[in-house]
């Protein structure tokens, strides 16, 4: 595979940027509050999950005075 830098990438280097998957337990109310919040964004429950998770793992900028 060539992208467009020109360079060529391993199948398996392009595999390992690959959405994974995870399994996950919570609590009853997190997972009412998911599946409430993904009802009312009209999004499904896991993208719901995976974007709460990108965004709290975004480093924090500190607020301006």
């Amino acid at each position: 595979m060539v992208y467009a830098n020109g360079k060529p990438e391993s199948l398996k280097a392009f595999r390992s940027r690959s959405p994974k998957r995870l399994t996950i337990t919570i609590p009853y109310t997190v997972f009412a509050a998911l599946e409430k919040r993904s009802a009312e964004e009209g999004r499904s429950l896991s993208n719901l999950a995976a974007y709460l998770l990108e965004q709290a793992l975004q480093p924090q900028t500190p607020e301006n005075p």
